[in-house]
């Protein structure tokens, strides 16, 4: 085994906090256990709009040193600093999870001025900046990464953030010097990791194609078939899992025993990933990763089951347009309906578009007082009263669409 590169300080993030930058205008998220350490997981929800991506190019923003930070504000990603303001500031405290590690902060603060934002240049770069991996919305393809002969810096690391076609590291290329780093055993069981994580079972093989090329056969995947031909889901996800070890090691962020130290931000960990993947998707890459703090968001209430309720943060727009975190309720006896219909959580409705309608008309109807009522209203009513009541499946029990159309049922008598 070649000699391991000098391993990036082991330090996290425990806190971060937002002043001015886009809607956030006075944000401070915990980032940390109880006991004060780092916490290894955190996963952001919110609706379309609520800054989860901001977020994270703040907490990339506020890893990088100086020039790299200024490269990543100049990216095509529309203005930082709140409109109303001149200065937006990031701050990041960090430590290691000992608990008597000693915490330190990087503060970036960036200046707007005639629509172009530039970084404060009186700061200093922090002097050991954690390993960190970050990866946008758009991580679709692989192919000749065009920084693939510089070595690791975070503006290259995080660039799917900022811009969405930077292509990933060649999956089969990253592979072969995994199995040159790695004894045979610790690849094999890396490996392993991975198809968990892809939700494969033991017996799928992932291997190189003779003439080049990765190929993928076993129960789970039918006749062997070549990686650019996998699912999407499949692909995608592998595809990035691969592209985050190959920058461990590049930074040399990885040790002899493939434990890699750092912090991995990924925007929409559920893509294109199927309901049965969804829930297992944040476990399964803590186990692999047992010592990386992950930051991701999600749309998906089944990704959300896979976390804990310390590590859900729900963001929130207001009605003045200022975005603001909530710790999310205990939801570790909800089912994904649950998780969808609460409104401290998802804030969805778990009927169709015309059962909602259908339902609201009903509700219309209800409150007309019965002498007022049409003739054509009151068979109206009754018709919907039957179509909402009636079950999906007719060999299934009855079960209301909704408990509220059932007592409004038993009130007026309908049936």
């Amino acid at each position: 085994m070649p000699d391991v590169p000098n391993a990036a300080p082991a330090r996290y993030l425990t806190q971060v906090q937002l002043n001015d930058i886009r809607a956030f205008r006075a944000v401070v998220l915990p980032i940390e256990t109880e006991e004060g350490a780092p916490r290894k997981r955190t996963l952001l929800i919110g609706k379309n709009g609520t800054c989860k991506s901001t977020l994270l190019r703040a907490i990339a923003i506020g890893l990088a040193d100086p020039g790299d930070a200024q490269a990543m504000i100049a990216s095509p990603i529309g203005r930082l600093v709140s409109r109303t303001e001149t200065h937006g500031q990031i701050k990041l405290t960090l430590r290691g999870y000992e608990l008597d590690s000693a915490p330190s902060d990087v503060v970036r603060i960036i200046a707007s001025q005639d629509e172009k934002e530039y970084l404060d240049s009186r700061l200093l770069p922090e002097p050991n900046p954690p390993f960190v991996v970050a990866y946008g919305a758009g991580r679709f393809s692989s192919g000749a990464d065009p920084h693939s002969l510089r070595n690791y810096r975070a503006l290259d690391a995080v660039a799917g953030l900022f811009n969405h076609p930077r292509p990933l590291a060649d999956p089969e290329l990253t592979l072969r010097r995994l199995g040159d780093f790695f004894e045979t055993a610790l690849y094999e069981r890396t490996l392993e990791g991975v198809k968990r994580v892809l939700g494969l079972e033991p017996e799928d093989t992932i291997a190189f194609r003779r003439g080049g090329g990765v190929e993928i056969s076993g129960p789970s995947v039918g006749p062997t078939v070549s990686l650019d031909a996998w699912a999407d889901g499949y692909r995608v996800t592998f595809t990035w899992l691969l592209d985050f070890f190959g920058w461990a090691l590049r930074a040399g962020a990885i040790d002899e025993d493939g434990t890699i130290r750092g912090i991995l931000l990924i925007d929409e960990v559920d893509q294109h990933l199927h309901p049965s993947m969804q829930a297992q998707v944040l476990p399964r890459l803590s186990e692999l990763l047992p010592e990386v703090q992950i930051i991701a968001t999600t749309h998906s209430p089944l990704v959300a089951l896979g976390a804990a309720p310390a590590e859900l943060v729900a963001l929130h727009r207001l009605p003045s347009g200022e975005v603001v975190t909530a710790p999310a309720p205990d939801f570790r006896l909800y089912s994904a309906e649950d998780m969808l219909t609460d409104d401290r959580l998802f804030a969805t409705a778990p009927y169709s578009e015309e059962v909602n309608q259908k339902t609201e008309r009903y509700r219309e109807l209800v409150d007309i007082p019965a002498p007022s009522r049409r003739v054509r209203e009151q068979r109206e009513l009754h018709a919907l009263a039957r179509e909402l009541s009636r079950p999906a499946d007719p060999a299934e029990p009855e079960v209301a669409a909704f408990e509220e159309v059932k007592s409004i049922l038993a009130k007026h008598g309908i049936r």
